[in-house]
């Protein structure tokens, strides 16, 4: 299905560079767990840890291997033999041994019997593949946390537009009026100016937000492994809901920050074992046959003529290794394997004490923004108010055009306050989900 999601995605995003996009935040992350370079990475993990599990596999089967060689001695060695043996007593005699030419050909098996290390080795890939499984869900809450963080101040943003945009509206349509009044020598010229410095001011700030969302619009394609050349906009999505419950107690053991130590661990464990391992006897069996030629000429065929006989020969071997004493290596080995292991304890208890305290900071932070958010939304209501009253006070000549413009210019900073309080609502919301290893409901 995500798979479906995420082609259907890319053909629409590839479909025409000019047309904008309109993506939701979920869309975006459901894109970048199937096509940024990071999740890729961790998927890759996962295959080659299926193939270390072969790997050690097959160390239990049977290893078969062909051989053969062919050697000629041009020059064969000679060794001293006491004359008696060819029947002339009290010589020597320098007699060559072997053959100028041999060929050998055979197979040969070896089957390890009993090694302690190839079986703790076999547990240790089948970890090594749920250490990596564990670190691809870690990767994907990186990205998703990243990439949902970017979309909410690129929303932070655009919200900052429509509100100046509300303003430069508003302003342009007490220009046309101080511009009426002046034709007919009801305003005064310095009005005029202030309105035409109030209105380029509010250019240039939709000039600069308009630059900051295409660059944090840049930013989150980069994050998700959109093409940059694509014009996407943002579709705003309700804030997800989350149980607040202040007993609510968190589950560490359970989150895979403090799991991927777990398996670290199990790791370390496997590792100490196996050294150890390496003191214990290991029994293997190896087998072969062999067929033989040797002789004068070369040996092709079998022509006693010509001095060239071929013999075959097997043997089968029972081998046994008992280790006694390695000059206390292995002992050293198994002190630093057993620090690795006291180390990554320390680090687990420091992760579980890291893990409480930033969902305990997450859920203050998510309790302090609401309560700001509320303050921020009075305001703006106030601030609509009190820009409605006095532009209607303006209107009938009661009111300077100075507090008209103040008055918008405090309504526009009210508005940015709330907007950034929102962002921050979201944020900590973010962080409550990441704490509780919950980022996946935005997947939803």
């Amino acid at each position: 299905m995500i798979l479906m999601f995420s082609m259907l995605l890319t053909a629409l995003l590839q479909a025409t560079a000019q047309e904008s996009q309109e993506l939701t935040l979920k869309e975006v992350l459901h894109y970048a767990l199937k096509n940024k370079a990071e999740a890729k990475r961790g998927q890759l993990d996962i295959s080659k840890a299926e193939y270390q599990i072969q790997e050690q596999k097959a160390e239990t089967l049977p290893s078969i291997s062909v051989d053969g060689s062919l050697i000629n001695n041009p020059i064969l060695q000679e060794t001293a033999l006491p004359g008696e043996i060819l029947g002339e007593p009290g010589t020597v005699i320098m007699a060559p041994l072997g053959q100028k030419w041999n060929a050998d050909g055979g197979i040969s098996l070896t089957q390890k019997i009993f090694d302690q290390s190839i079986f703790i080795g076999l547990k240790a890939a089948k970890s090594t593949r749920e250490f990596y499984q564990i670190n691809k869900k870690l990767t994907d809450e990186v990205i998703i946390e990243k990439i949902a963080s970017q979309y909410y101040h690129t929303l932070i943003l655009q919200a900052n537009l429509n509100a100046v945009d509300t303003t430069y509206q508003n302003t342009l349509k007490i220009q046309r009026i101080i511009n009426s009044q002046f034709e007919n020598g009801l305003a005064n010229g310095i009005d005029v100016k202030r309105i035409q410095v109030k209105i380029v001011n509010l250019k240039a700030q939709r000039q600069d937000l308009h630059n900051s969302i295409q660059n944090s619009k840049i930013t989150l394609m980069f994050l998700a492994g959109l093409p940059v050349q694509t014009d996407i906009t943002l579709k705003e999505e309700p804030t997800p809901v989350l149980p607040q419950k202040t007993a609510e107690a968190l589950e560490v053991t359970t989150l895979n920050a403090y799991q991927s130590l777990t398996k670290e661990k199990e790791l370390r464990s496997y590792a100490l074992q196996e050294i150890k391992a390496s003191n214990y006897p290991r029994v293997s069996l190896n087998a072969q046959y062999h067929y033989q030629g040797l002789g004068d000429t070369f040996p092709i065929g079998k022509n006693e003529r010509q001095h060239v006989y071929w013999t075959d020969y097997s043997s089968i071997t029972l081998n046994l290794h008992i280790p006694v004493f390695s000059g206390f290596k292995t002992r050293s080995k198994i002190k630093q394997a057993q620090i690795d292991l006291d180390q990554i304890q320390l680090d687990m208890e420091d992760k579980k004490l890291s893990l409480q305290a930033d969902y305990q900071n997450a859920k203050n932070q998510i309790r302090n923004s609401e309560i700001t958010i509320e303050n921020q939304l009075e305001n703006v209501v106030l601030g609509k108010e009190v820009v409605e009253d006095i532009q209607n006070n303006y209107s009938i000549g009661v009111a300077p055009l100075t507090d008209v413009l103040d008055a918008e210019t405090s309504l526009i900073e009210a508005q940015k306050n709330y907007n950034k309080a929102v962002l921050d609502y979201r944020l900590a919301q973010l962080a409550h989900l990441k704490s509780k290893g919950e980022l996946q409901i935005l997947l939803k």
